[in-house]
Order: structure tokens, then sequence, then C-alpha cells
């Protein structure tokens, strides 16, 4: 039987920085061994270091589009990756009032504390 571990942003933080500072040492106890593959196995997948705002895809496209995202922390979103499917943010070509949108060149941007970034959307019809 498995247990699911539910860690906030600041627990995986922890355990990253507990990680990186077992993982720089050269010659680890058998202790710090256990200890590490059990941070690792607590925490399979690292947080992103940095925040940064990727390509849509398809770009162009018609009429829907993907945009993938690597996030530290952004409104109410976990820290993580966001650049499956599933998880990225989708856009079906409409506006607010359903209506689609003109060919032409679009802008999207990510503020997160210090970071900011555009890209540009095409829409071809």
């Amino acid at each position: 039987m498995t247990a699911k571990i539910e860690l906030t942003t600041e627990q995986k933080h922890h355990i990253a920085s507990a990680i990186d500072q077992l993982e720089s040492h050269s010659n680890l106890s058998t202790a710090e061994e256990i200890a590490l593959n059990v941070l690792k196995a607590i925490l399979r997948e690292r947080l992103p270091t940095q925040t940064q705002l990727l390509a849509n895809y398809p770009n162009p496209f018609n009429p829907e589009t993907w945009v993938a995202f690597r996030m530290i922390e952004l409104g109410h979103l976990r820290a993580g990756n966001y650049m499956v499917f599933g998880k990225a943010i989708y856009w079906d070509g409409k506006i607010e009032t359903g209506g689609l949108v003109s060919s032409g060149t679009y802008f999207y941007q990510i503020d997160a504390g210090d970071y900011r970034a555009t890209r540009k959307i095409v829409v071809l019809k």
C-alpha cells in the first residue's frame, strides 16, 4: 500500500536543498546514502530554478494552441513544470465573448516577481 504525499512549495524547496547538500559530498556514509535516496523518492520531480515563458505550440496555429511554461510560483498554481498539454495554458483562438480572433500576430506575457517575458502567437486562417 502506498500513500500520496502532498508537499507545499516551501517543503519542496527544503527537500531539494537537502538533496543538493547531500549530493555535493563525495563520500557519503551509508546513512547519508539512505537519506538521499529517501529524499529523492519523496521529491521525484525537481522544482524549476527559474521562471521561463516558453513558445506556444503550434505556432502559427488554427484554431487552437497551448502555451507551456515553467514557474516558481504564480497565483494559485503550485511551483512546478507546466509543459505538457494537460497542464499548459490552452487558447482556442477566441475572445472573451466567444468570437474567433482574426488572423494576425498576438502577444502573451508573464509577470512573476522580477521576471517578465513576452512572446508572440501567430494566427493563420
